[in-house]
């Protein structure tokens, strides 16, 4: 459920523009934390709130959850950042397909995950001067 949530949460997150980074990645580490799905978009309605006040609303949640060892915590944020990257990651393949058919060449993201970089470059290379 952990990686599950924070990719929803990510998507839930990037709706609302005014979080700051910090913000952002406080919300995804308290919804891996959690993994309380209602308790996590209670904290994304107050952090919506135009008069919030970040540092009392993060020192109220972080009481929710346990503390852990500082090595379990410094996995869990590392799995947080890895999972929010995949996220990116698969938009950024979307895109670049996207981009690559309006310009008449024909690659699925599917095939840009398999392709070798360098691979992919040399087709786009090729393609594009025909």
């Amino acid at each position: 459920m952990g990686l599950q949530i924070i990719t929803e949460t990510v998507e839930a997150v990037e709706k609302h523009s005014l979080f700051q980074k910090e913000e952002q990645k406080f919300v995804v580490e308290f919804a891996f934390k959690t993994s309380d799905k209602e308790l996590t978009n209670k904290l994304i309605d107050e952090l919506t709130m135009p008069d919030r006040d970040f540092a009392a609303i993060r020192t109220k949640y972080e009481v929710l959850y346990d503390k852990k060892p500082k090595w379990v915590d410094q996995i869990e944020n590392l799995l947080v950042a890895l999972e929010m990257y995949r996220v990116e990651e698969e938009k950024a393949i979307h895109r670049i397909s996207d981009v690559l058919k309006g310009y008449g060449i024909d690659v699925t993201p599917d095939e840009i995950r398999k392709t070798d970089t360098e691979e992919l470059k040399q087709r786009v290379k090729k393609e594009a001067v025909l």
